[in-house]
């Protein structure tokens, strides 16, 4: 969780003053962006925006923060099949976060068809969509760069026709999501599998309902479960597989053996086989099942078919 150091010299003398200012907030000891940020309905992006912070800044006791404006209405929307928390959030110029609290409801929870939210709708309109542009520096990755933006990689991606498993050269122009300068990757509880499993997909670009019907199909969630083939974890990955996500999709960068690190490779190889079959749902999953070589040179195998039919299925439950 990304939180700003605190200089506390000037704690004691400001230690009875009020927090709220006329439009803003004052630092006290003990506070980080991102507990402002939560206190506050809003996220570190747009505090960091607002403030003219950069990731890593030292947040001054003190200091008064700039909010954003708060919101002036309520708006019912009902959920329609195929949207997520974070699409509507985008559409509507607010953040996942805001409108789960609004609801009465956690952001990593399942989005049902026909769910009834309460979205907060700002008094002024989104930000309009502008290029904003980021040179690469020695030392960046694509991923890195979503994450630190707060964006899908997917997205990022896509919109400069840039490949995962291709090098990020020093000195690319890269063009930023416009909904980068408003909202932030929100803060999911990535101790959880449900949680871990709606952060990768939204930091893919995939689709989370496509993401935990795969794992509860291959798992049931479960990351102790070691099939006979020596696939591991909640997204059942072999350690060949693995490797080859490491060291050819995020390019040598290593992620931990934990429950999150296996979501994490589960869902960037998911990305990657819908960008290689073209969005072909069904393909992507069966080369899932049965490897892309396999499906390549022998179709379908027996069991597929059920295999597809049945996460399909899941999806729309999720």
């Amino acid at each position: 969780m990304r939180g700003l150091a605190l200089i506390v010299a000037a704690a004691a003398a400001l230690g009875s003053a009020c927090a709220a200012t006329a439009g803003g907030y004052r630092v006290r000891a003990g506070d980080t962006l991102t507990a402002i940020a939560q206190n506050q309905g809003t996220s570190v992006a747009v505090l960091e925006r607002l403030n003219r912070l950069a990731p890593g800044d030292t947040l001054l006791a003190g200091s008064v923060l700039r909010l954003p404006r708060p919101a002036g209405a309520v708006q019912r929307y009902t959920v329609r099949p195929g949207e997520t928390l974070t699409g509507i959030a985008v559409r509507y110029g607010t953040t996942a976060a805001a409108i789960a609290r609004e609801s009465g409801r956690k952001v990593e929870q399942t989005l049902v068809i026909g769910t009834v939210l309460r979205v907060p709708v700002a008094r002024q309109p989104a930000i309009p969509a502008r290029a904003e542009r980021y040179t690469t520096r020695p030392g960046d990755s694509l991923s890195a760069i979503a994450m630190r933006y707060g964006v899908s990689l997917g997205a990022l991606a896509a919109l400069n026709h840039l490949r995962l498993d291709r090098p990020l050269w020093v000195g690319v122009r890269l063009k930023l999501p416009a909904q980068t300068l408003a909202h932030a990757t929100e803060a999911f509880d990535r101790s959880t599998v449900r949680g871990s499993l709606v952060y990768w997909a939204n930091h893919y670009g995939v689709d989370p309902r496509l993401a935990t019907a795969l794992a509860w199909m291959e798992s049931g969630f479960n990351n102790s479960l070691v099939s006979p083939v020596g696939a591991v974890g909640v997204m059942q990955i072999t350690p060949d597989t693995w490797d080859y996500v490491e060291q050819v999709l995020l390019l040598g960068q290593r992620v931990p053996h934990d429950a999150d690190g296996n979501v994490r490779v589960g869902v960037a190889l998911l990305h990657h086989l819908l960008n290689v079959y073209g969005g072909d749902v069904r393909r992507t999953l069966a080369a899932y099942y049965q490897g892309p070589r396999s499906l390549q040179e022998n179709g379908f195998l027996p069991g597929t078919d059920l295999y597809v039919a049945d996460i399909l299925a899941l999806r729309e439950r999720f």
